[in-house]
């Protein structure tokens, strides 16, 4: 995506899933539940590719990305853990799915120069 992180959508991705885990937390499993957590698996494995395809290519903004891993760091562990604990065959796929994105987006952020390395 030109070298950014499409805020917009990681937004909007955040914020279904956490409804999706709000309603699932508060046994309100519906379809419209099962279609927040497809569409965030439709929406988290987009921004890992073009983030992947930004880095490869080399294009990247480096305030951008250094925020959102920083942030990152913290908050994809959280999801993770969170996510491997629901147990629901209904929704399973999605949920190994989104542990597969969260934990990649977790590698490239621990892997992601923090400023202090770029000034070494």
């Amino acid at each position: 995506m030109n070298g950014e992180i499409d805020l917009e959508l990681y937004t909007i991705s955040i914020i279904r899933l956490n409804n999706a885990l709000e309603n699932l937390e508060n046994a309100q499993m519906t379809n419209e539940t099962k279609e927040m957590f497809k569409a965030s698996c439709d929406d988290f494995n987009e921004l890992y590719l073009d983030i992947v395809n930004d880095l490869n290519n080399g294009e990247i903004q480096f305030n951008d990305y250094y925020l959102f891993f920083e942030n990152g760091k913290q908050m994809f562990p959280q999801y993770i853990e969170t996510l491997e604990g629901i147990e629901n065959t209904e929704i399973e796929d999605e949920i190994n799915t989104l542990i597969n994105i969260f934990n990649n987006l977790n590698k490239i952020a621990e892997a992601f120069p923090s400023q202090q390395d770029l000034t070494k």
